[in-house]
């Protein structure tokens, strides 16, 4: 199974972690549930409304790279940037 990681830019912070999945879909959704619980990010509330919007995007693969996708997302006035690489 590949292993992701995960560069998450929001708020004027950067967070990364990694995971295995099938898929780059399946890996976002393991992501956001995660994410969730990564109590260094922000409220609860915003983690959620965070987490509901990226499992809602679809991954954008990056042109001129191999295994890069993006997503984002907007939460109230602050805007999450996901970039997501297959790293083995």
């Amino acid at each position: 199974m590949p292993l992701f990681t995960f560069v998450l830019e929001f708020t004027g912070g950067t967070y990364i972690s990694q995971l295995r999945a099938r898929s780059t879909r399946q890996a976002v959704s393991l992501y956001t549930s995660e994410l969730v619980r990564n109590k260094e990010l922000s409220t609860g509330s915003v983690r959620k409304r965070l987490a509901d919007a990226l499992v809602a995007e679809k991954p954008v693969a990056i042109d001129g790279v191999r295994n890069v996708w993006c997503c984002s997302a907007s939460v109230g006035r602050s805007f999450a940037l996901l970039n997501i690489v297959a790293t083995a």
